[in-house]
């Protein structure tokens, strides 16, 4: 009988080994396969606990955010989300709940969403990464200024600017203790704070936010240097508002200059500071000064975007409103009649888009009105409604009404109204440039003259 116990006893430990090698054996199986054995999700009543229980892979981490900030790269935030939500999980789970590493997973996480324009959920993740770092590092640590000036950014966005004022005041708190009241941290962090007091209308306690941001900006970087002009373009606005065109001109002039320097004297950057200026000059009743800013800008524009875009026939407008108040009514005259806004445009290629629809499935006089409306649009010197129109070529009507005229011709005929047909299809080909075709009858006699 002991020998019986005995053999038993040493079966049942060779058979625990054996099933312990087995186990080892199918576990490292599975990692040369690069599978990970399946965790046990947790009930969401079950609390997590606050330190990490479990490896990190830092290896497989890397990988997944390097898939996620590709996927970032090629707008394929959903899809970089879910890697981001994993990698939180995964670290979340080695390393607890409230480890300061955990901010740059939550801060990923809060882009996408951004991207995605799901901002009370990106509110959430940076809302957390602040909360993360204010336990880890202090409130007063320079950690906590990145999620501040991210929230600062949602809640703009979302018009909370009362918000946004308190977190972009909360980061300039933070920086001024760490790094002083005249670090060049602080200069953009007061550029911010300044211009959500400009959308706030509060002028008054905008402009020693933005001197002070120009004052530190001068001393770290340099009386010319481009970093100076959000804090110059807020000072100037802020004393424009409050009355003090002075400043504002002086401060319209510097940036100006800085960006004539920084960017060249033709771009769209100077074109936006000359238009501004314009205005400035056109309120004082300053024309001249008025005329050159806004004929400069009117020929950058022209030469940046085309005569039909929306900013150039804007600055169109501006050109000829000082030439009427100058009294210059030939120059305005012309400006004013030949004026065509980018959005009027576009209207009309709706209209004649729609209206081509509309003849196909033979709602003609629903098309038609809509080709009318857009040659009232287009003619705005009367060449269709004429008795003789004649086409000045100083100042021609758009070459889209010569094609609007041409479809419009077309549904007429379709619609049997042949005397309108022709009078469009006449004024079209006067727009085209085509001679009018002589009848035989004309011809005859004008051989017969010969």
């Amino acid at each position: 009988m002991r020998l019986v116990s005995a053999a038993v006893r040493v079966f049942g430990i060779t058979f625990y080994i054996l099933i312990c090698l087995m186990v080892t054996r199918f576990s490292n199986a599975q990692k040369l396969d690069g599978h990970k054995p399946n965790l046990p999700s947790l009930p969401g009543d079950i609390i997590t606990p606050s330190r990490g229980i479990g490896p990190f892979d830092a290896k497989q981490a890397k990988e997944w955010h390097d898939t996620a900030e590709i996927l970032c790269a090629q707008s394929r935030y959903e899809e970089a989300e879910k890697l981001y939500l994993k990698l939180l999980e995964e670290r979340e789970h080695a390393l607890g709940l409230n480890n300061p590493e955990l901010a740059s997973d939550l801060n990923d996480l809060g882009r996408v969403s951004f991207a995605q324009m799901k901002y009370q959920q990106a509110t959430s993740y940076y809302e957390r990464s602040l909360q993360i770092m204010e336990t880890a590092k202090g409130k007063q640590d320079l950690a906590v200024v990145g999620p501040l000036e991210k929230l600062t950014r949602i809640s703009q966005t979302l018009e909370k600017y009362s918000q946004a004022e308190q977190y972009a005041r909360r980061a300039v708190a933070v920086i001024e203790r760490v790094k002083g009241p005249d670090a060049a941290e602080l200069a953009p962090e007061l550029v911010a704070v300044g211009q959500l007091l400009l959308i706030q209308k509060q002028f008054s306690a905008a402009e020693p936010i933005f001197d002070r941001s120009v004052k530190i900006m001068e001393k770290t970087s340099g009386v010319t240097s481009a970093d100076l002009l959000a804090a110059l373009d807020g000072l100037a606005i802020a004393f424009d508002n409050l009355h003090r065109q002075s400043d504002a001109e002086a401060a319209w002039r510097r940036a100006l200059s800085i960006r004539e320097s920084a960017y060249g004297p033709s771009t769209a950057e100077v074109a936006e500071t000359l238009d501004h200026l314009g205005k400035l000059y056109l309120g004082q009743k300053r024309y001249p000064e008025a005329s050159y800013c806004y004929e400069r800008a009117l020929f950058i524009r022209t030469k940046v975007h085309g005569e039909n875009s929306a900013d150039t026939q804007a600055t169109l407008n501006e050109v000829a409103q000082v030439y009427a108040a100058q009294g210059r009514q030939t120059d305005a005259e012309p400006l004013f009649r030949g004026m065509l806004s980018a959005k009027e445009l576009d209207t009309v290629a709706s209209l004649n888009s729609l209206a081509a629809l509309l003849a196909e499935r033979n709602h003609n006089a629903e098309a038609e009105s809509l080709y009318k409306l857009s040659i009232a649009l287009l003619d705005k010197q009367g060449f269709v409604t004429a008795r003789k129109p004649v086409l000045n070529h100083a100042d021609p009507p758009p070459a889209q009404l010569a094609e609007t005229l041409d479809q419009y011709a077309a549904l007429l005929k379709k619609m049997r109204k042949k005397a309108d047909a022709a009078k469009m299809e006449a004024r079209a080909r006067i727009l085209h440039g085509v001679p009018e075709p002589v009848s035989p009858a004309a011809a005859k006699k004008k051989v017969a003259a010969r």
